[in-house]
């Protein structure tokens, strides 16, 4: 693995294994500043990598504001999408059922994601395993 970044709240790596650049984060993110650096860091490591596959792992990020919800539909997927040149992104999150606030946020940005690109989706998953196992079949195609 490749990481690209690490502090208190996220890492970005690469997992050569599932060829997917991952945004996990390890705990509540404070402000929008600190959500957009950690996401403007997972940008640039997209465009270095070949993959088109992006996994954030959302469990443990809390609520995010409007604005930084909007940041990431206007800027963090239009660039990724950008990167590939016509090639599909797949995008999943990985999610606590529990974990309401985060809840809140990754489904607003999911429901507001057809608007980036036409046919773009994001998969959401609770079980890891489950998600690999999706990552797999991605990497074959």
């Amino acid at each position: 693995m490749k990481e690209f970044y690490k502090d208190k709240t996220a890492r970005v790596y690469y997992d050569p294994e599932v060829d997917a650049l991952f945004l996990e984060y390890l705990g509540k993110v404070v402000n929008d500043a600190q959500f957009i650096q950690i996401n403007t860091a997972v940008l640039e490591a997209f465009k270095l990598l070949q993959t088109q596959k992006f996994v954030a792992d959302i469990r443990k990020m809390g609520i995010i504001s409007v604005a930084s919800q909007k940041w990431v539909l206007d800027n963090l997927l239009p660039g990724m999408i950008k990167q590939l040149k016509g090639k599909t992104l797949y995008h999943a999150q990985l999610l606590d059922p529990a974990e309401i606030l985060s809840k809140v946020s990754a489904a607003n940005i999911k429901s507001k994601s057809k608007q980036v690109s036409e046919g773009f989706e994001i998969i959401q998953f609770h079980d890891p395993k489950e998600l690999k196992q999706h990552l797999l079949k991605w990497k074959s195609q």
